[in-house]
């Protein structure tokens, strides 16, 4: 590690990042604002996917609240022609400083033949927190990722650069900074470790995966650690017949002790191009939602396959039992299930499969009347298969049980979604 007493902080720029940091290889397409072939509407047979962001701080004294600034997603589309920006002039992150011109571009292209998704993020100036011995700034930092596919297949690329470095000691002139190379970080003592970023290629026959991290910076004061710059691009295979979405858990809690939430657990998010036929599961043993309640044997599943002319996908969420108040109501064998086919334009949504096993209030079972819904004065409401049609596909609650306790708690068993989009 290249470490810089305060003292002797005066040492010439490097110009650029050097070696891994800027490999890349040739780039195909038009970046936004380029002239660009009228191709908006051309579908091609892949998934196309891009995040970007400027800075995240995480770990450490940081706030809650520090999130991403000028984050950019592109979850998943078989378009090209596609432009999607978001930007910040100036903000100040809890934990590291303020940042500013932050900008992050992702486009889908094909041009000749070659597909590719790009994502790009540029930031101009960061200036770090200062202490009691000046401020630290970086200019000019960009994170590039390109995946792509041509005749001969999948295809990454990434590219990473910073402009400059400089120290602002207190009541002096800045200082320019040697520049931080793979495994050769900077440290500026009671401020901070600069380091490269880590750049990733991943390609195989089933897609393309390129993320770019430009720089990663360690804060000296609140022991936080700053990721700068990051582009991610990928290029899936896959996608035969519509793009595939939805999720499966085995529950969801509102308003519990206190309006204390828990979210969709085990949570199984569907990927764009499916799971090539094959059954994902997560399963917890048991779930403490607090309120007495107990869960046992929570799982989520799914399966998606696309073919030539016909795709077909289904979620299932699913929990072995619940109780509670030791006993005052017990639920046994809840399973929410959503199937959805489709073949050109025709789509077929199923909900077979969802179940509803036994239900014991006080020890007595009990049976659904028609309404669909029974209430148990004093302990709670349970509504049976909550359905709902959603664009491409459909959904599911195997159970609602809404708790009469006075506090309102809502808890959904058996949740599943699943949508083929054209």
């Amino acid at each position: 590690m290249r470490r810089l007493a305060s003292t002797t902080l005066a040492i010439g720029a490097v110009g650029a990042l050097a070696g891994t940091l800027l490999a890349a290889g040739p780039s195909t397409g038009s970046a936004p604002g380029d002239s660009v072939a009228p191709s908006s509407a051309r579908t091609v047979p892949f998934a196309l996917k891009a995040t970007g962001f400027g800075t995240r701080v995480t770990g450490g004294d940081v706030p809650v609240g520090s999130g991403q600034t000028a984050f950019m997603a592109l979850g998943c589309s078989t378009r090209v022609g596609i432009n999607k920006e978001n930007h910040e002039a100036e903000v100040t992150i809890p934990g590291l400083g303020r940042v500013s011109a932050v900008r992050t571009d992702l486009w889908t292209r094909e041009v000749k033949g070659v597909v590719s998704t790009y994502s790009r993020n540029t930031i101009g100036n960061v200036v770090i927190a200062q202490s009691g011995l000046g401020r630290l700034q970086l200019s000019a930092v960009t994170a590039f990722a390109h995946a792509f596919h041509d005749s001969k297949g999948f295809h990454a690329e990434t590219k990473a650069s910073l402009g400059g470095l400089q120290f602002v000691p207190t009541g002096g002139p800045p200082q320019d900074l040697p520049l931080p190379a793979p495994g050769a970080p900077v440290e500026v003592p009671g401020l901070a470790t600069i380091k490269v970023g880590a750049s990733t290629k991943q390609v195989n026959h089933d897609g393309a995966r390129a993320q770019s991290n430009a720089l990663v910076i360690d804060m000296t004061a609140t022991h936080s650690r700053v990721s700068v710059g990051q582009a991610k691009a990928q290029v899936l295979n896959g996608v035969e017949n519509g793009v595939f979405g939805g999720f499966s858990a085995g529950t969801r809690a509102r308003g519990l002790d206190g309006n204390v939430t828990s979210g969709r657990t085990p949570l199984s998010l569907m990927p764009c191009q499916g799971t090539d036929g094959k059954v994902e599961s997560k399963k917890l043993a048991s779930v403490d939602l607090g309120s007495n309640l107990a869960v046992g044997a929570v799982q989520s599943q799914q399966m998606a396959r696309s073919m030539r002319g016909k795709s077909v996908t289904w979620e299932r969420g699913s929990i072995a039992g619940l109780n509670l108040g030791d006993g005052q109501l017990v639920l046994d064998g809840v399973v929410g299930k959503v199937t959805v086919t489709r073949e050109g334009r025709k789509l077929v949504k199923s909900y077979r499969g969802s179940t509803v096993g036994t239900i014991t209030a006080n020890g007595e079972k009990q049976a659904f009347p028609d309404t669909g819904v029974i209430e148990i004065p004093g302990v709670a409401r349970i509504e049976r298969f909550v359905k709902e049609s959603v664009p491409g596909g459909a959904s599911i609650v195997a159970l609602r049980v809404t708790l009469l306790d006075g506090t309102g708690a809502v808890l959904d068993l058996g949740l599943a979604k699943a949508t083929i989009r054209r």
